[in-house]
């Protein structure tokens, strides 16, 4: 149930960053590379955190994390971890990261934000009302998030976010 929940959630999220990528392509024509370069490929979000430094943050008995494609962004890869308490999601993407960070930023659901940002990295972090966390970071060509319904602590996400910037090529 926990999973369907975080998945509809997710599902929701991506379709609004997806839509705002899609206008936003086709208002500047930018979706296409000139080059013919391939696109940036996602960084494997399994390599950028793992189930002991979860155990860390929220205790109690975690699974590895297990990596997964997202079904509504073709470009995501996540990595979820599960326990008892719940769950911890880190999704990876590439392609017009800069966008859909952008896009999630800009996002009124996504009130009030705190601001992550730091050295080569932008970043911002919210809590649901129903205390689900959520850290968003672009580092480079990478948009980061992560996901944090665990009832943990205030600050857990943006502590595994800090993990995660640290990883960032």
């Amino acid at each position: 149930m926990i999973m369907d929940l975080v998945h509809s959630y997710r599902m929701v999220r991506l379709a609004f960053a997806s839509g705002a990528v899609l206008v936003s392509c086709v208002v500047t024509a930018s979706c296409s590379s000139a080059s013919g370069a391939a696109a940036p490929r996602p960084v494997p979000p399994c390599s950028l955190l793992h189930a002991p430094e979860v155990r860390a943050a929220i205790e109690a008995s975690w699974s590895p994390g297990r990596q997964g494609a997202s079904e509504g962004d073709t470009d995501a890869i996540g990595c979820t971890f599960q326990s008892s308490k719940g769950f911890v999601t880190v999704w990876s993407s590439a392609k017009d990261a800069e966008a859909g960070y952008q896009s999630s930023r800009a996002a009124p659901a996504q009130r009030p934000q705190q601001d992550l940002s730091g050295a080569g990295y932008v970043g911002y972090s919210y809590t649901s009302p129903g205390n689900v966390q959520e850290v968003h970071l672009l580092k480079g060509a990478a948009y980061i998030s992560v996901v944090v319904g665990a009832g943990a602590a205030p600050g857990t996400a943006r502590h595994l976010g800090d993990l995660i910037v640290a990883r960032l090529p």
